[in-house]
């Protein structure tokens, strides 16, 4: 009787696995198939290429910095770079990679959205970072979405929801970027909760879209990958079927994420233009309600206050983002661990990615903190 019964139940949890299986199967071939689609890369040669020089001569203890070399090789890095005095002091490549290769940057992308916003605030396409951004977007009016400017959406406190059941509803409904951002409604006045939302950035590409009457391949080439010779740089679109649904990220040398370091460690200099104000570039590295969260300035990652906030549970953590590097490090993270760090009083940039890092930057002793710790421990003078 006993065995019989076993094997009944046995049997029927099964059956019921092979039914759970194939409505999962029914409901993931139900869903819209979204593939990446690659737009022109900026063909110019690149005519601001980096100059090297030795480590020993920019002030490195060199065993040191092999040692933060061996811990990104074995952290699953695609290629690391190390900048100090405007110079290359080390670039190293694992898995096939090479320094022509653009990769992909996830939401690294972001520090360069910081810019072209900058760009376009400073043409006058755009009156202030307080615009609202359905000024450009009304569609996205309703539910106090007219709250959300460019500075609270910047910073990551626009108060729009977010959680990952409404990113598996997007996906699952097929909905573009914009769309996505009318299926929501506000939890939160401005300034007053911070929440990682990527959602909320997306909205705005078609912000910059309309207020400059160009795409955002267009308007990139002309504002970021030309003035900073970001060769091969491009946008990849997302598509399901024949539909437009929006951006993914910027794909672009590590050569050219450090680019983007290195204007912000000048104080929005480069090769001996002022390329994006210093009051502008000092917003970016700041954070505008550093009572909700002091981590966060604009699409940028700060290791100033002593409290952090995590990735989507926005978790309180007692303690700097980086520990065991100084308090003026400013980072932007992507996933898999694409990474640009600053350290100004060091003058100091370094740049990592990879397909995979073992944990992200909001995690304690993340891979992120110990490789920068590394970078930082190497520095002899």
């Amino acid at each position: 009787m006993l065995l019989y019964t076993l094997r009944k139940m046995t049997t029927t949890s099964l059956n019921l696995a092979l039914v759970m299986l194939a409505a999962l199967t029914t409901i993931a071939s139900a869903q819209p198939q979204r593939r990446q689609v690659e737009t022109n890369p900026w063909p110019d040669p690149d005519p601001a290429p980096w100059l090297t020089v030795s480590a020993g001569d920019s002030g490195f203890d060199l065993d040191r910095l092999e040692q933060a070399a061996s811990l990104a090789e074995t952290t699953h890095a695609d290629a690391l770079l190390v900048i100090r005095h405007g110079r290359i002091v080390l670039e190293r490549y694992w898995n096939g990679r090479k320094p022509t290769d653009v990769q992909q940057t996830y939401s690294t992308t972001k520090g360069a959205v910081a810019f072209l916003v900058g760009r376009v605030l400073e043409r006058g396409h755009i009156e202030s970072l307080d615009q609202s951004i359905a000024n450009f977007v009304p569609e996205i009016a309703g539910q106090t979405r007219e709250n959300m400017t460019f500075r609270n959406v910047m910073a990551m406190q626009s108060g729009l929801a977010q959680w990952p059941a409404l990113d598996r509803a997007d996906r699952q409904s097929g909905r573009s970027q914009l769309e996505a951002v009318g299926a929501r409604g506000m939890t939160h006045q401005p300034f007053q909760y911070f929440i990682y939302s990527s959602t909320a950035y997306r909205l705005l590409f078609t912000a910059l879209e309309r207020a400059t009457g160009m795409n955002l391949p267009d308007l990139s080439r002309k504002e970021i990958f030309g003035p900073l010779g970001m060769t091969g740089a491009y946008w990849v679109e997302i598509h399901s079927q024949d539909r437009f649904l929006g951006y993914q990220s910027i794909r672009m040398r590590p050569r050219d994420m450090a680019k983007l370091g290195q204007v912000l460690l000048n104080n929005g200099h480069w090769k001996g233009s002022q390329y994006l104000p210093t009051g502008y570039m000092q917003l970016l590295r700041t954070a505008p309600a550093p009572k909700i969260n002091p981590s966060y300035g604009l699409f940028w990652h700060l290791n100033s206050g002593e409290f952090y906030l995590s990735y989507r549970e926005s978790n309180y953590r007692r303690n700097r983002l980086l520990p065991g590097s100084p308090p003026d490090t400013i980072v932007n993270f992507g996933n898999g661990g694409q990474i640009i760090a600053i350290v100004p009083s060091l003058d100091l940039v370094w740049t990592r990615t990879g397909r995979q890092i073992p944990s992200n930057i909001w995690s304690n002793s993340s891979t992120v903190a110990q490789l920068s710790a590394a970078i930082i421990r190497a520095v002899d003078h």
